[in-house]
């Protein structure tokens, strides 16, 4: 597969998805789930790619395990992201093993193989969700699934490069819907375990021994209901991911365990990295009696009080409930990302595609 540059068409007014990607490198079919300092993995159709960033390249890195009928779902479009086929995520460890979550499995891929490899079955619920890695190298991953009956929620850790997992930590039966993500908060020396849906589930858990114990530093609202997390001294910087409430970016002072509104958002908000010296949200399409915006967009800030809309995209046709909310995806970072890197999803004309910009917006 070989880069594919925008054709850009017709002359578009400053400021509109075609004359902002105009000036980016596209690569279509594929998300971009982990930036580092040398490199960008993206996936799509079963396969890994890589972008070399010291000389731009795009080389196919590796395959995704897979029954064939599966795969060969996954050459459709639309039954990609019907059944979800796709995988979400993907961490690199400090031995250069890299993880990846999929369909009620994690799978690795060590230096020198050409095949991810199955090495954690998930027996109930969906798939894993939110890789952590601590600096000893230990990863955490929690549990995310549908959860109707609200059943007790496991956060999962292997302490030696991914070969052994084992059971770090249980969130009791009804005291969560879903867990959101797992984060390394190097301020603090310690994770957050980030919690949803309802008010009385959604909430901000802190851990500084592995999970073996966790405090609940905010219990109650949808304000507290968070899928990514920026963490500084001062506290924690995020944008909040509800359907049932306005969305706002906000501030958790965590000493006093109160949350300051910094500024609305149109939508839920799912994704959020570090990139370019710069930092970035984007919110999504989910419809709701609060939630009425059409547009998928893409923020970006410098101190994360002031904000500003880089891009917004029109949502596709198909019914977000089946086959995936509209949204950018940003991808997990690790160490410096010096681009600006993002991909779409069940956005009109953009669907699956991810963008690369090497110089600053």
């Amino acid at each position: 597969m070989e880069r594919k540059d925008i054709d850009v068409g017709r002359p578009e007014q400053a400021g509109s998805p075609h004359a902002i990607l105009a000036s980016a490198s596209r690569y279509p079919n594929l998300a971009a789930l982990l930036c580092t300092t040398e490199a960008i993995y993206l996936a799509g159709r079963f396969s890994l790619w890589k972008i070399d960033l010291h000389d731009g390249r795009l080389h196919r890195w590796a395959s995704l395990p897979g029954p064939w009928l599966v795969r060969q779902a996954a050459r459709s479009r639309h039954l990609r992201r019907l059944g979800r086929l796709d995988v979400r995520e993907l961490v690199q460890l400090p031995s250069g093993r890299l993880l990846g979550a999929a369909h009620k499995r994690i799978i690795g891929l060590d230096r020198g193989e050409t095949e991810f490899r199955t090495v954690f079955q998930v027996n109930n619920g969906g798939r894993p969700k939110g890789f952590a890695v601590t600096p000893d190298g230990h990863i955490f991953v929690g549990e995310y699934w549908s959860n109707p009956r609200r059943q007790a929620l496991h956060i999962w850790a292997s302490p030696d490069n991914g070969a052994t997992w084992e059971v770090a930590g249980v969130l009791p039966p009804g005291r969560a819907k879903h867990i959101h993500n797992v984060v390394w908060d190097e301020h603090r020396q310690g994770l957050w375990v980030l919690t949803g849906d309802a008010d009385g589930e959604s909430a901000l858990l802190f851990t500084g021994d592995g999970c073996r114990t966790m405090t609940e530093v905010v219990r109650g609202a949808q304000t507290f209901r968070a899928c990514k997390v920026f963490c500084l001294p001062d506290g924690l910087y995020y944008g909040t991911d509800t359907e049932r409430a306005p969305n706002w970016f906000v501030y958790l002072d965590i000493d006093r365990g109160r949350v300051h509104k910094i500024r609305p958002l149109p939508g839920s908000c799912f994704d959020a990295a570090e990139m370019d010296g710069r930092y970035f949200i984007s919110t999504a399409v989910e419809p709701s009696k609060v939630n009425h915006y059409h547009k998928t967009v893409l923020w970006s800030s410098a101190d994360l009080h002031n904000w500003s809309e880089i891009v917004a995209f029109d949502k596709d046709w198909l019914p977000g409930e089946y086959f995936g909310f509209s949204n950018i995806i940003l991808p997990f970072v690790q160490g410096k990302c010096r681009f600006l890197v993002f991909s779409t999803r069940a956005i009109k004309n953009y669907d699956l595609s991810t963008f690369l910009f090497k110089s600053s917006l």
